[in-house]
């Protein structure tokens, strides 16, 4: 982790002005074709929510921008970012929330975010896991589809965690397609960094 020099920072203009703002946030719902991922789970067993949860994982560390965090009248860079994701707790319509180390193989992944999935027993985290901004929120409403997603929050300008959901994935001309929602804090990200997100995930789908 590493604190930033705001009077060298590129981007401290559009930080300064997007402060402004008692609520600096934008949220954008578009669409994956999820086809390729969808058969490669398939065929290996592996879980196809884990998989795009790493998909997603793996194109946002590998884009500085996003890494970027606030923290009062300081910026901090940190060396990458762990999933936050929603579980449902047992046979439950409860929800349970599970943090998980990104890295490692997609396999690798998988099995790591079933482990802590089963050994946690709480529904959330460990307070001083709660307080990390090194995290995406992410969360998946699998039992429909939607064009458009709001989050809770708290009306806080210096929330900086990323926040990703995606729904029900639906057949589209011979294609499986899903809806998939990204909120982001303007002060530190535009919709350039948003297509780049979202681009650089089809792209990784796309090889499987």
């Amino acid at each position: 982790m590493d604190y930033i020099d705001l009077e060298q920072w590129p981007r401290r203009a559009q930080f300064k002005f997007f402060s402004g703002l008692s609520f600096p946030f934008f949220n954008v719902t578009t669409s994956l074709d999820v086809t390729t991922l969808h058969r490669h789970t398939k065929a290996r067993g592996l879980s196809f929510y884990y998989a795009l949860i790493y998909a997603t994982l793996h194109v946002m560390n590998g884009l500085p921008d996003f890494l970027y965090k606030i923290r009062g009248k300081q910026i901090i860079l940190h060396g990458h970012l762990d999933p936050s994701f929603v579980v449902p707790n047992g046979d439950t319509h409860l929800l349970k929330i599970v943090n998980v180390p990104y890295g490692g193989t997609l396999e690798e992944f998988c099995s790591r975010c079933a482990h802590q999935v089963a050994v946690q027993h709480a529904p959330f985290p460990a307070g001083t896991e709660e307080a990390r901004d090194d995290l995406v929120y992410i969360s998946c409403l699998p039992w429909l589809s939607f064009t458009s997603l709001s989050n809770e929050m708290d009306c806080n300008p210096d929330d900086s965690i990323p926040r990703v959901t995606w729904g029900k994935y639906e057949a589209r001309d011979g294609r499986l397609v899903l809806p998939y929602s990204v909120q982001l804090n303007h002060r530190l990200l535009d919709g350039w960094h948003l297509g780049e997100l979202v681009n650089g995930v089809q792209a990784f789908l796309d090889a499987f």
